[in-house]
């Protein structure tokens, strides 16, 4: 708003009853219609007025003429009532118009200037929508009901945003004192594997058992933090700074040629189907490699042996489509909605190395890119469907 309009808002406060735009809006036309018949009769007025001087004039110069001699008649009916009553139809239409004119573009400024409100908080809910924070309306609580909703808004997020600051510094000082303690229990189990391999013979077979485990154990503790770490660190949306043009194709290449050796060495195989042109998004190249690579190894980890893995890569309309692809048990409807929680896991009882994140980091940087994710089956197997906004 205006620095003039909020320093004269401040001095002449505006009544609560008239802090509403419906009732602007309504005084505003109760204003415009006043003004429109004060105008039109004005215009109307001053509009005869002129005719009527045209006809006093005519009036004055054919009796001066009479008694100068140089005509023998005086006019006897010197206004015409056709006349007259066509001077005021023309009147009343000029003035009309103007009023109309006049009208629309008082309309066309208050309607201009609350949807100019309503696009600037919706664009602002939308930042916040996509993880900014910052953005604000900039408006003042002093003005219609928009500015209020406005200033709000703007209140709303500055709270939202100390409150994600703070938890996100809860989150660092967590993550920096768990994750010290994590590495030394890694650290003190590896010297500790180490001395038992120089010792194995004075060693019964428990307890290196019982070491492996725990050895085993603290690198899933290590590995299932740091995956949670890093789903935080999408969700906040600070990686959108990272943001650069990629071609996925490139992308669905590079992810074929790392695990095709290594499907085939689990007794599997991986084809990729994609197109020739390439297909540019704006995205953080690690991120994506990283969902696509989960999405190769979650096949590769849950397929039986001899099991075909397909990945494809092709555009439909502006999007970009990826689907993961496989012939293995696949997932029951009632588990699709739970597969993307964190740590959870169809089976909890197998021990199959899976980490119950795995799904969860994919849906997060589909939602950091502002993409769409779904599951299908394929009779046999399942379906992993992503949807990107093609540049």
């Amino acid at each position: 708003m205006h620095p003039l309009i909020v320093r004269i808002q401040q001095i002449l406060p505006i009544p609560t009853w008239l802090r509403s735009s419906a009732m602007q809006q309504g005084l505003m036309f109760i204003m415009v219609s006043v003004i429109s018949l004060l105008l039109m009769s004005s215009l109307t007025v001053a509009y005869v007025d002129y005719h009527l001087d045209k006809v006093n004039n005519n009036i004055e110069h054919n009796v001066e003429a009479f008694m100068l001699g140089t005509t023998t008649e005086i006019n006897k009916e010197p206004i015409d009532e056709d006349d007259i009553i066509d001077v005021l139809a023309t009147g009343f239409i000029l003035s009309g118009i103007l009023v109309v004119l006049f009208s629309s573009a008082i309309v066309i400024y208050m309607t201009r200037r609350n949807q100019s409100k309503i696009d600037r908080i919706e664009k602002v809910l939308r930042a916040a929508a996509d993880g900014e924070l910052s953005a604000r309306t900039m408006m003042s609580s002093q003005g219609n009901d928009l500015t209020r909703i406005g200033s709000t808004v703007d209140e709303m997020l500055s709270r939202l945003q100390n409150v994600v600051a703070a938890m996100s510094d809860i989150s660092t000082n967590i993550a920096h004192e768990l994750k010290t303690p994590i590495t030394r229990l890694q650290y003190n189990l590896l010297t500790l594997n180490e001395m038992a391999e120089t010792h194995q013979e004075n060693l019964d077979a428990d307890f290196s058992e019982q070491l492996e485990l725990a050895l085993n154990e603290s690198s899933r503790l290590a590995n299932i933090f740091d995956a949670l770490l890093r789903i935080s660190q999408i969700k906040s949306g600070n990686r959108r700074q990272r943001f650069e043009t990629i071609n996925m194709i490139d992308i669905v290449q590079t992810i074929t040629e790392i695990y095709t050796d290594v499907a085939e060495d689990a007794g599997m195989s991986l084809t990729l189907a994609a197109q020739v042109k390439p297909i540019f998004i704006q995205g953080d190249r690690e991120l994506l490699i990283q969902q696509l690579a989960n999405l190769v190894e979650n096949s590769l980890r849950y397929c039986p042996q001899a099991s075909k893995l397909k990945l494809s890569c092709y555009t439909n309309n502006d999007s970009v489509v990826i689907t993961m692809a496989d012939n293995g048990p696949g997932i029951d409807n009632q588990e699709k909605n739970r597969v993307f929680e964190r740590l959870y896991r169809i089976n909890k009882s197998r021990n199959d190395g899976g980490l119950g994140i795995g799904l969860t980091l994919v849906k997060a940087v589909t939602e950091l890119h502002q993409g769409e994710i779904k599951l299908y089956d394929c009779h046999p197997g399942l379906g992993v469907e992503i949807r990107y906004h093609c540049q």
